[in-house]
């Protein structure tokens, strides 16, 4: 697969799955316009993709919750790239909250990362995909059982999967495709949110990977493979699916 001479912009790339997307891309000849929060990993990435292919990406250190920000990635993208061809909304984050909180903050903020980012992304990016035929690779989680203090991940999972297939019959008729890639358990450093210690993340992934079909915690890089085949021409009429890899996880 040849992205060369294609201009993919991956929000989330500081780390995880984001980073694993934009190195994947790189290594296959990709223009990259790269955000994320943090400034130190993703500038790391940025040099990784670059070392590969000798082509400097686009590096956004910004807050993508806030309109004018996404406004801002967007209008830098076309003035540096002159276009884009692919978005990968990979920005997320995963909190505990539940009904019997008394306060909306962490409900708030899931669904404007989660949801509303997508959503609004998509929305700035599709005058320009329009132009490119491109298309849209969203990244969320895979249909798991949901457990207490996950209420929220799983509403916001549902609505994306929603946003994935609707979307795809709304943009099919300008020549733009919208799939969605849903890992299952994923080696990330979503283990910081819960104030996992860093000696303690391969113990935690352990007993997590025991609970798994096949006992196994899924690596980024093969995620990235996904996105990169939904983001691909390899099959052209890909469209409004939902691409699971979760090892079974979500058949029982």
């Amino acid at each position: 697969m040849d992205f060369t001479n294609k201009v993919v912009l991956v929000t989330g790339a500081s780390s995880g799955i984001g980073a694993a997307t934009a190195k994947l891309f790189a290594s296959h000849g990709a223009t990259l316009s790269l955000v994320g929060r943090n400034e130190a990993r993703l500038l790391q990435v940025a040099k990784i993709c670059e070392d590969l292919k000798q082509i400097k990406p686009l590096c956004l250190l910004l807050d993508l919750t806030m309109d004018a920000n996404c406004e801002e990635v967007v209008r830098k993208t076309v003035e540096h790239h002159k276009k884009i061809d692919v978005l990968i909304n990979c920005a997320g984050k995963v909190s505990v909250t539940s009904l019997f909180d008394n306060n909306m903050e962490i409900f708030d903020e899931l669904m404007t990362l989660n949801l509303r980012l997508p959503y609004k992304m998509v929305q700035l990016c599709l005058p320009h995909l329009k132009k490119t035929k491109g298309n849209v690779v969203n990244v969320f989680g895979a249909p798991l059982r949901v457990r207490p203090g996950f209420l929220p991940f799983a509403m916001i999972r549902d609505a994306l999967e929603r946003f994935t297939k609707a979307g795809a019959l709304e943009l099919v008729t300008e020549g733009v495709k919208m799939n969605a890639v849903r890992p299952g358990i994923t080696r990330t450093n979503v283990l910081a949110n819960f104030n996992v210690d860093d000696d303690c993340v391969d113990m935690v992934y352990s007993k997590i990977a025991s609970a798994m079909p096949n006992n196994v915690i899924i690596e980024p890089e093969e995620i990235a493979k996904t996105i990169l085949y939904a983001a691909s021409d390899t099959s052209p009429n890909l469209n409004g699916a939902n691409l699971i890899v979760d090892g079974a996880a979500s058949s029982y």
